[in-house]
């Protein structure tokens, strides 16, 4: 099976000729941007890795009225900040074209990897140990691993990395706090291509013995 490691949200940048959109001073976005970056989870493992700042364009949700952050402002363009104050009021839409490509080479990423073989998407992140102000998801578990899975999930995958979780000795809980999978529109139905969300928190890797242990643990998972 071929395994594509998707990593949306690992930078902080976000381009200068946007900068003047944001209503934060430039240190209270750097700020900003920092807190909400998944910080190393692109030094983690290799993977397909979107080169931009979450609060500058989010390549995780629908870009649509049914995406549920919509409602707090941190849909595919955010305009509150995770402790929901404004983080700009009127972002531009070329932004979308942004969010377009990076799907186009997602999408076409795997139509290559389907022509060796099954695919199995690995949507990476890492988490806080304390919820922000932003989740919807406050009281929810806060393991070391959290799994995310959609409806249609492969159980042998799933049984297969819980047996990895454990022999890593991390705790883990499934859908807690975070639920759900990155997966392209057009690759829904496909039987061939499945997906997983690994969320990592942040503590468990925050030392560089730490880090190597959760590089040889993606590793594994990468062999599944």
């Amino acid at each position: 099976m071929e395994k594509i490691f998707h990593i949306p949200h690992s930078s902080t940048y976000i381009p200068t000729e946007y900068i003047n959109e944001y209503s934060l001073s430039i240190q209270e976005l750097k700020n900003e941007a920092s807190i909400m970056c998944d910080f190393r989870t692109n030094e983690m493992i290799d993977g397909l890795v979107f080169p931009y700042s979450r609060i500058f364009c989010d390549v995780e949700r629908f870009n649509s009225d049914k995406e549920i952050m919509n409602s707090v402002g941190m849909g595919v363009l955010y305009t509150k900040t995770q402790d929901q104050i404004i983080l700009r009021k009127n972002p531009s839409k070329e932004i979308l074209n942004f969010y377009k490509e990076h799907h186009k080479t997602f999408s076409n990423l795997i139509a290559e990897k389907l022509k060796i073989d099954d695919v199995l998407i690995i949507d990476l992140h890492s988490y806080s140990k304390e919820p922000l102000e932003y989740e919807l998801n406050k009281s929810m578990k806060r393991p070391e691993i959290c799994i995310g899975i959609n409806e249609r999930f492969n159980e042998k995958l799933i049984k297969e990395l819980i047996y990895i979780i454990n022999n890593f000795n991390y705790t883990f809980a499934i859908n807690e706090p975070f639920s759900g999978c990155i997966m392209p529109s057009e690759y829904i139905d496909n039987e061939r291509v499945n997906g997983i969300m690994i969320e990592i928190r942040k503590d468990v890797y925050d030392t560089s013995e730490k880090f190597e242990k959760i590089k040889n643990f993606l590793k594994c998972i990468k062999e599944i």
